[in-house]
């Protein structure tokens, strides 16, 4: 009787380790898991990227009913943010901060030139909005992730000209901070 429960807690122990217990991010198509979870949601765009510098990938989807998720590494699907419409399909911009820290912007662009930038922390395995800004006459990214908000200052017997209001990040407040003619 002993050999027979030891031969079946073996087999179960066998079991147990050759049966996946979570989902695996980094085997599963994205797409597929968010429409698994989600059977209405039909993904327009996506990107993957390590954010956090740890070589297992993030993925970023937008779907055709203009929602945000985001999964992390570990295949947990959170949902951002709603009402993702733009003129132009939405971008996604990658801002390298630092070697284990980056940042997820996306660009909406509204005819005829108006363009909304959302920049996203990675934080606690989601993203939490840092800025969030529009740009009369458009956003200007640099490599290094100091964003350039174009807008327009009225003057006040009609007419405007181009203001430039600059913001960058600083880790030890957390934020973007601007500069320049600020809004």
């Amino acid at each position: 009787m002993k050999r027979i429960l030891a031969l079946l807690c073996a087999m179960a122990m066998f079991g147990f380790i050759c049966t996946p217990s979570n989902v695996d991010a980094a085997t599963v198509n994205p797409k597929k898991l968010l429409e698994k979870k989600y059977p209405r949601e039909r993904v327009t765009i996506s990107k993957s990227v390590d954010l956090n510098g740890d070589n297992k990938k993030e993925h970023l989807l937008i779907t055709d009913s203009d929602n945000f998720y985001f999964i992390n590494s570990k295949g947990v699907i959170v949902l951002i943010d709603t009402d993702y419409y733009s003129d132009e399909d939405p971008t996604f911009h990658i801002l390298s901060i630092s070697a284990k820290e980056k940042h997820v912007a996306i660009t909406l662009d509204y005819l005829p030139s108006n363009t909304e930038l959302l920049v996203y922390k990675y934080q606690n395995g989601t993203l939490k909005k840092k800025l969030s800004v529009m740009g009369d006459v458009g956003i200007n990214i640099s490599k290094t992730g100091e964003i350039n908000q174009l807008w327009k200052s009225h003057y006040p017997e009609g007419g405007w000209e181009i203001a430039v209001a600059n913001y960058k990040w600083n880790s030890k407040k957390d934020k973007y901070v601007g500069s320049g003619q600020l809004p």
